[in-house]
């Protein structure tokens, strides 16, 4: 049975029928970070729903994913920003994976960027959790650049090592009835102010179970992939 809180939760044994794997499936794919869990205070493990419909959409899928910090290379290429933590023959051999990629290889390959959970926030701190940490999918006027409706929740980037402290200062909570903020939670994060780069946004939002976000992120990493080849081939 599927149990309702912030967001829909299964047991390791939902989500392993869900998906037709073994729990100890599950299990490794929630610390690989491809699925995402709550602990139910009892000793046991939920599992979003959200994160399973997600992978079972790239279930099958040839290709090992990316490591952070070459998931958020890639993403910051084809958004032509620089990625100076990547050495020379990784950003060689990153190029030559990015002549043959699709918008929904790069958004597969490049999950495991960060850990996501989802947060209530009061509604009189949300501004200042929007202050410290870095936008992302279509928060606010990112929703512009994707042609969505522009909506409340805050989402966003931060280095694990702050998640606790941010939780604390500005009163976080899971497992209530409303998610209004999106953590995004780095073990690698590049360093920068403001929102992050399109294609982290856009690769976020083809994560998403809404079919018009998915569309909209797909459809930029699309776009980004194209335009970085055709300048990568006239250099």
């Amino acid at each position: 049975m599927v149990i309702r809180s912030a967001e829909p939760l299964l047991t390791q044994q939902e989500a392993a029928q869900r998906l037709a794997v073994s729990e100890r499936r599950i299990t490794a794919l929630r610390k690989n970070g491809d699925l995402t869990a709550y602990m139910d205070g009892h000793g046991g493990t939920l599992i979003t729903m959200e994160s399973v419909l997600r992978y079972q959409r790239w279930a099958g899928r040839g290709g090992r994913p990316y490591s952070a910090h070459m998931a958020f290379a890639a993403l910051y290429l084809i958004s032509g920003e620089a990625a100076p933590w990547i050495t020379r023959q990784e950003r060689y051999r990153l190029n030559g994976y990015l002549r043959a990629i699709t918008a929904d290889d790069i958004a597969r390959l490049t999950r495991r960027r960060a850990r996501t959970h989802g947060y209530w926030c009061p509604e009189a701190k949300l501004p200042q959790v929007r202050a410290c940490i870095r936008a992302s999918a279509a928060t606010g006027d990112l929703a512009d650049r994707f042609q969505l409706t522009r909506i409340t929740t805050v989402e966003g980037y931060l280095p694990e090592t702050a998640v606790d402290d941010v939780i604390e200062r500005y009163r976080l909570r899971r497992n209530t009835g409303q998610v209004n903020v999106r953590l995004h939670e780095a073990r690698f994060l590049p360093e920068g102010r403001g929102a992050m780069p399109q294609g982290v946004c856009a690769a976020d939002l083809s994560e998403s179970n809404d079919p018009r976000e998915r569309r909209a992120g797909l459809t930029i990493l699309g776009e980004l992939i194209d335009n970085f080849n055709r300048k990568g081939h006239r250099s």
